[in-house]
């Protein structure tokens, strides 16, 4: 096989937008207004050429038997698009003349079609089509790919659809067209390559992108793992990212090292122990969904993966793609790991030792493509950490917490790695973060590849947290990193939750105080954390009805928070409008610690919770308080905790669980990781 020629440039799209606020806040909480909105675009010509081969099928990749070719899954329907008016996928170029024959049937009940050249494949599910379609999938060589290829037209803002990746350096895997005959998809279609098609110069674990071409314009919508052997897989569909939703011409491409900030959605939650597990720290792999049909497993596959002497794990990052994750301990040591997607995790011989920036391990952020990563250690700096995909990570830069203040034990930073959050006791800083050419650093040690420009520091207008570490109740909208929801209490001992609009350079403040019912006393006692001191904290408020808020979720689109806290979750609507709202009633489900007993367990309290790409299933975890404990304690993977997988619904209410799994590890602070 020959060198693999790359795409040059297609076209970048970037809008910040002014939004309605009650406060205005500035770098210091005052001044500086931002009364209006910026908007720019820029559209560069591209080209395109590259390679491609195949013979052989494959399956994909999870714990447990080797499965067939997987069936697809619906788009889901729990997550409706912000935009008000529908939008459906996007509108392919219709399919060229060549893709009208071989046609293969396949019936209502679903079935699998093999492409012309016999190396790759469409999977379909059952009711996947209402009657019997003739199917068509035909390579696409690469001298007849679509043309022109010269820029990438935007859709409506409010899909939040992501365009073809940008910039220099993408791999063309193989581009395919196909056509259903004149029946309609009612259900995405899975695709999956056959050994050899994905070049070896890409390995194994490497996320592909999926685009569409629309009107002479490749549209990203969806993504696929690389597997053994030069195979491939897609991905779970989403309701931004439906995958193969219907007719048209598709292309599977590597994008460019560090461009693309697409999260790929594999259906899975990662759970750093947090000190729980009996006899062995390290992260519990949980398989939440069904990879091959993406509905919830009613008893989640889990995966336990050790680190070794990592006795208190208080943060973890993982990139978009899900193929490069740290984690950092109390003891101040950052640890890498890979292979999550595969199920065959990894753990780096490498460590960095933070403890010259503070004296305890909090929280770590991964930065776009997986190189580099910000760590709190509770110091008057954060960490900036690179050379972690050579093997050689190092302490490369650092980032001044203003003032001096030594308590930022938080951190997010969005998807698409343009904001960060860090947050502590005494305020939370907003910070603009932008790719830069790599340069030495401020330690003298290493290159750095990013800015960080502070934007501002919120102090009166924002709620104290009421624990550390972790995510320290903060969440940036995957659809829009503009916004984010920050949970905490406020200077009475309240409970109060806050949006952030304008971020990261013109941050504004809107405030809900959520209707809670009185709480007598804190049922779970067990929450071993940290309470503020720079305000009262909430235990001696419980009997006012004031209650305890831990972490923050919001949906896929953008659209609707979930606050878990000591009395069961709070759903808020308007995280995209400005306007917040408590929805519907508390969620605190009942459920049974151990199958067949009658002794019930109300599902509250979760310390941490997140809701899956696709958005149709939170998760939450909770300690049972002994119910479930480990069983002798000779399995070092067990822990005390309950997990949850709960329905999405289509307005964003939450129904029955549709998923238990018992003995899982807990951790005491907001830092679950869901992919």
């Amino acid at each position: 096989m020959g060198p693999h020629p790359h795409f040059s440039s297609a076209a970048a799209f970037c809008f910040t937008r002014f939004v309605t606020r009650e406060i205005v806040v500035s770098r210091s909480d005052r001044g500086l207004h931002n009364h209006g909105a910026l908007f720019a675009l820029c559209l560069v010509t591209a080209t395109l050429v590259a390679c491609n081969s195949g013979s052989t099928a494959v399956a994909p990749i999870r714990t447990g038997p080797t499965l067939p070719t997987p069936a697809p899954t619906s788009t889901p329907a729990a997550s409706p698009k912000p935009s008000a008016t529908p939008v459906g996928p996007p509108t392919a170029t219709p399919a060229p003349a060549n893709c009208t024959t071989p046609t293969t049937p396949v019936s209502a009940a679903g079935g699998t079609v093999t492409a012309n050249t016999g190396n790759f494949f469409e999977a379909f599910g059952s009711g996947a089509f209402s009657s019997t379609a003739n199917v068509v999938l035909n390579d696409i060589p690469q001298a007849s790919l679509p043309a022109p290829l010269v820029r990438a037209r935007f859709l409506h803002r409010d899909t939040r659809r992501p365009l073809f990746t940008q910039g220099a350096g993408n791999t063309y895997v193989v581009a395919l067209c196909t056509s259903f005959g004149g029946v309609t998809l009612n259900s995405s279609a899975s695709l999956s390559g056959a050994a050899g098609i994905v070049p070896s110069s890409i390995p194994v674990g490497t996320q592909l992108n999926i685009a569409i071409n629309q009107g002479s314009t490749w549209v990203d919508v969806g993504t696929a793992t690389v597997g053994a052997g030069g195979t491939f897989s897609s991905s779970l569909p989403t309701s931004g990212l439906p995958g193969i939703a219907q007719a048209g011409t598709y292309l599977v491409y590597e994008p460019a090292a560090g461009s693309s900030t697409i999260s790929v959605n594999l259906g899975f939650a990662l759970i750093a122990d947090d000190g729980t597990a009996p006899t062995v720290n390290g992260l519990q792999f949980v398989q939440i969904e069904d990879p091959a049909t993406g509905l919830a497993e009613p008893t989640p596959t889990t995966t336990y993966f050790p680190i070794p002497n990592a006795g208190d794990l208080d943060g973890e990052g993982l990139t978009p793609d899900a193929q490069h994750g740290s984690v950092v301990d109390g003891s101040n040591l950052v640890y890498f790991y890979s292979g999550i997607p595969q199920h065959a995790f990894v753990l780096s011989p490498n460590t960095v030792d933070i403890t010259a920036y503070g004296g305890d391990g909090d929280s770590i952020a991964s930065l776009p493509g997986g190189d580099q990563v910000v760590a709190s250690g509770n110091g008057t700096q954060l960490a900036v950490i690179s050379g972690i995909l050579s093997g050689s990570p190092v302490v490369s830069d650092t980032i001044n917490n203003p003032g001096g203040t030594s308590d930022r034990d938080g951190m997010v930073i969005s998807n698409d790695g343009k904001t960060m959050l860090s947050r502590g006791e005494s305020g939370l800083d907003v910070w603009g973060v932008a790719p830069v050419a790599a340069h030495a650093g401020s330690t003298g040690t290493g290159t750095t590849s990013f800015s960080f420009t502070l934007e501002a520091t919120l102090t009166t207008t924002i709620p104290t947290p009421y624990g550390e570490d972790g995510r320290d109740e903060m969440a940036i909208s995957p659809a829009d990193s503009s916004r984010a929801v920050v949970a905490g209490f406020d200077a009475s001992g309240n409970p109060e939750i806050v949006l952030l609009s304008g971020l990261p350079n013109a941050p504004a403040v809107s405030i809900l105080h959520p209707r809670l019912p009185p709480v007598a006393y804190r049922k779970r006692q067990r929450l071993n954390r940290e309470p503020s001191t720079h305000r009262a904290p909430l235990f001696s408020l419980a009997p006012t009805g004031a209650s305890i808020l831990y972490g923050v979720a919001i949906t896929p689109d953008g659209t609707t928070a979930y606050v878990s806290s000591d009395v069961g979750v709070i759903t808020i609507t308007g995280v995209n409008t400005g306007t917040l709202a408590q929805s519907g009633s508390l969620y605190a489900p009942t459920v049974y610690a151990t199958a067949g007993t009658s002794v019930p367990f109300v599902f509250e309290g979760a310390p941490s919770l997140g809701v899956l790409p696709d958005g149709k299933y939170l998760v939450e975890v909770v300690d049972s308080d002994g119910d479930v404990g480990p069983t002798g304690s000779t399995n070092s993977t067990q822990g005390d905790g309950i997990l949850i997988t709960v329905p999405i619904a289509s307005d964003h209410s939450l129904g029955p669980p549709a998923g238990q799994l018992n003995q899982v590890v807990t951790t005491f602070n907001d830092q679950i990781i869901f992919h």
